[in-house]
């Protein structure tokens, strides 16, 4: 796979723009290969949870695309641009994705605020970045690595077996193994990686021009190569390069959401980078959550908790996972939390599994919704017994700055576990 360090900028013009869910009013003709590149590589791969963009035909044989919960820009082979905008984040997507991701950068806050109708990526390159510049303005990392090598001088160990291998019985030179204080270490490249992603794929030309020029530097001390989400995983930070994390958070982020087909300059180009703006969400409300019961004693939150009380006896289990539950100092379930991207009202399916999991867990029930002007906000009672409700948080109420964002957030997320009370 090639990196690209730009595209053409014909490129950026979307053939066809969506918000989350919405239908593309116009049917469009799509080429055998866009076709297999939609099914098969963005609606594929063994991560998929649904399809990223929906497809289905008419009968004159046009195809009809849907936008789901993903964001982001595809570019098909032979086919249109299509681009899918967040609608229920207003203009604070930069916002939400600092704080579920739990990323610090304040570099970027007056310097490339979140426009409406600004790109996904363009946003996500300009947090980028911004972390991206506090980090070199840090200083890059150093680590040792192993480095083998043919030496005119004895340098750290002998490889015995490669001497007896390469050179005569008198050598002239010696095959060494040592290790070498450098730059070019995994967490570098693969910060390199996706700052080269970014860069052929934004399209605001300030943010462009800046990951460019952090490229170059980059690129004098370290190599240019893919790397994997599973490598950046095993990065271990310590005191000295832990201001590499959120950094590194957003490079997985970037990583471990595109697709690239001989990405590379002056070329035609097929691509792919959409993020999935329900996991955003639920990483947002576990964040929240938690931080509205530290004042609580023994009080703890657990995402994705696994439980299988729902069904007992027999020959089959039921494995339930809300996004949060929330335990207090006795290790008692005070409530089970779902979060759902969605600005439609909710379905009999919300309701269901909400159900299953207060009636597994014997208690309240939280459902959390971005906003929707209000139209989903409401509280029931399941069973004459187990309050629950229905939650719009403020993802697109108007704020002056990152900080207020979060305040009025965990604000909204806290005031909904009064079921608790």
């Amino acid at each position: 796979m090639a990196v690209s360090t730009h595209l053409d900028e014909a490129q950026f013009a979307a053939d066809v723009v969506l918000s989350e869910y919405e239908e593309h009013d116009e049917p469009i003709e799509l080429s055998e290969a866009a076709a297999r590149m939609l099914t098969q590589e963005v609606n594929g791969g063994d991560d998929r949870d649904g399809e990223r963009i929906k497809l289905r035909y008419n009968r004159d044989g046009e195809a009809i695309l849907t936008a789901t919960s993903y964001v982001g820009i595809v570019s098909l082979r032979d086919g249109p641009t299509i681009q899918i905008q967040p609608k229920a984040a207003g203009t604070n997507l930069l916002s939400l994705l600092r704080y579920a991701h739990n990323t610090t950068a304040t570099t970027f806050e007056t310097q490339t605020p979140y426009r409406q109708g600004q790109t996904f990526l363009d946003a996500l390159g300009a947090l980028y970045e911004a972390e991206l510049r506090r980090v070199l303005n840090k200083g890059l990392h150093t680590d040792y690595q192993r480095k083998s090598s043919t030496e005119q001088h004895l340098r750290g160990q002998l490889d015995l077996q490669r001497q007896l291998q390469r050179h005569p019985p008198t050598p002239t030179a010696f095959e060494c193994t040592y290790d070498e204080l450098t730059h070019d270490i995994t967490a570098n490249r693969a910060i390199l990686y996706a700052t080269s992603i970014l860069l052929g794929l934004v399209s605001d030309p300030s943010v462009s021009r800046s990951l460019q020029q952090h490229q170059q530097l980059l690129r004098r001390r370290v190599t240019l190569e893919p790397v994997t989400v599973q490598q950046v995983e095993r990065i271990q930070l310590t005191r000295l390069s832990d201001y590499y994390e959120d950094l590194l958070r957003l490079a997985r982020l970037v990583i471990g959401n595109v697709f690239i087909d001989e990405l590379e300059a002056g070329t035609s180009a097929s691509f792919a980078m959409l993020v999935n703006m329900n996991t955003v969400f639920e990483n947002a409300v576990e964040r929240a959550a938690r931080a509205a019961v530290t004042d609580r004693n023994g009080w703890r939150v657990v995402p994705q908790d696994r439980s299988q009380s729902l069904l007992t006896g027999g020959r089959h289990n039921v494995t339930l996972k809300p996004d949060v539950t929330v335990f207090d100092g006795t290790d008692s379930v005070r409530m089970v939390g779902d979060a759902k991207w969605k600005t439609s009202s909710p379905k009999n399916a919300d309701f269901y599994q909400m159900t299953s999991y207060m009636l597994a867990r014997d208690a309240p029930g939280v459902l959390f919704y971005p906003d929707c002007n209000g139209a989903n906000a409401s509280r029931s009672v399941v069973a004459e017994q187990y309050p629950i409700e229905l939650v719009e948080l403020p993802t697109s109420k108007e704020v002056s700055n990152h900080g207020e964002f979060v305040t009025v957030f965990k604000r909204a997320v806290a005031a909904s576990l009064s079921v608790t009370e």
